[in-house]
């Protein structure tokens, strides 16, 4: 179209509407792509682009959305609808979208420091030789459990393709240890037992989608083994010794609480375990 000298005076360049508005060249040219910015005119002769102060006007709004989380592929429309409630709608539209991706950070933030706080207390457990006997109350709290066939496979039992897969088919997420729970101590440490159930807690937001088990809230006598897995047996004869001369009966479950382990390193030696047992004082 022609456009007056008059009129061509109101226009600013592609080059003058980048400095004002604060953008690339490059990217006024995607948002005309995705029609976000139209020019006001464009030259028949040689395909230069102008922009009015009105249109100028539409980055600005563009770029609010953008620190709002929109993607581009989102803000159509926003520069030149005359009805708020279209704002509305995308703003309620990507609140719902932001407080699904709140919840899922929150779960990898927890996953995370949960990680760091097992390698801490592993790392503790063996700069400071933590190899005594303490008795302490564990909180109640929830856990995904799988029970499972035991053949002494460590490594298969703690990296757990079944119960990835479990979790992973129900949509659920785990952060924390790996414990490996057994009916009775004693087999356990005498390598006869062949079954157990792997649990972990569900992360803070998981939808809770596969049942969970109550583990905690009383005293459990407990012990860390640094080194290989199979190296655990004597120590529970160390919490049965402890037990005795201290006046306490022991529980028949165990429990296995894996701090350091194959998801953290191929050193079997560097790897730490709490063993549990459940712990009541004789009368």
């Amino acid at each position: 179209m022609d456009m007056a000298k008059t009129d061509m005076d109101k226009l600013h360049t592609i080059g003058e509407t980048a400095k004002i508005c604060g953008v690339s060249r490059k990217t006024l040219r995607f948002y005309e792509e995705l029609g976000l910015l139209i020019p006001d005119y464009v030259s028949p002769d040689n395909g230069y682009r102008y922009y009015s102060d009105d249109t100028l006007n539409t980055v600005p709004i563009l770029k609010y959305y953008k620190q709002m989380g929109f993607h581009l592929q989102e803000m159509n429309g926003v520069g030149d609808t005359c009805d708020c409630f279209f704002h509305e709608r995308n703003f309620l539209t990507k609140l719902d979208e932001l407080k699904k991706e709140e919840r899922e950070l929150q779960n990898r933030y927890q996953s995370i420091y949960d990680w760091v706080g097992m390698l801490h207390e592993g790392n503790m457990a063996v700069e400071n030789g933590l190899s005594s006997i303490t008795l302490k109350y564990v909180e109640q709290e929830q856990y995904y459990s799988l029970e499972q066939d035991f053949k002494y496979d460590y490594k298969d039992s703690i990296i757990n393709l079944p119960w990835i897969n479990h979790l992973e088919e129900n949509g659920s997420a785990i952060t924390g240890p790996v414990i490996l729970s057994f009916d009775n101590y004693q087999d356990k440490a005498a390598g006869t037992i062949s079954r157990a159930s792997i649990m972990q807690k569900p992360v803070r937001n998981d939808p809770h989608r596969i049942p969970t088990i109550d583990f905690g809230g009383q005293m459990y006598l407990c012990t860390y083994n640094v080194g290989a897995p199979d190296t655990s047996a004597s120590k529970y004869h160390d919490l049965e010794v402890w037990a005795d001369d201290h006046g306490y009966q022991l529980g028949s479950e165990c429990y296995e609480r894996y701090l350091v382990d194959y998801w953290a390193t191929k050193d079997e030696n560097s790897f730490v375990c709490e063993i549990m047992i459940p712990a009541e004082k004789i009368s």
